[in-house]
């Protein structure tokens, strides 16, 4: 358990370390909402291209590792324990199709939004 939480914490240090949101150039005290500006909304715009797509890298990423671990013990265990194996891969699968899905779903709408301008 602890070595998961550890790559866990490595993999958000290096998601956080690469991803060039900065948000710290916006000022709360001088912002109104009425004044936006198209600067502003391309800077939102850039910066939700850049979460959905650091989203779905990191979600790619982790099943892939996912499924050849499972697939190494799957290989490497017993009668009983591939049966367990087996029931373990379902939820694995079907949470990667969700991550999947509902990135690809985002990312339609962003780029519906930006073909608009």
């Amino acid at each position: 358990m602890k070595i998961k939480k550890n790559i866990i914490f490595i993999i958000l240090i290096i998601l956080i370390s690469i991803s060039n949101i900065s948000v710290a150039s916006i000022d709360p005290e001088n912002f109104e909402p009425n004044k936006l500006t198209e600067q502003d909304y391309e800077k939102a715009f850039e910066m939700v291209g850049t979460i959905v797509s650091s989203i779905t890298t990191l979600g790619t990423v982790i099943s892939v590792i996912m499924v050849i671990v499972l697939g190494i013990k799957y290989l490497t265990s017993s009668v009983e324990q591939k049966a367990e194996y087996k029931k373990s891969m379902i939820p694995m699968i079907i949470g990667a199709i969700l991550l999947f899905a509902g990135c690809t779903i985002v990312s339609i709408i962003y780029e519906m939004v930006t073909s608009i301008k």
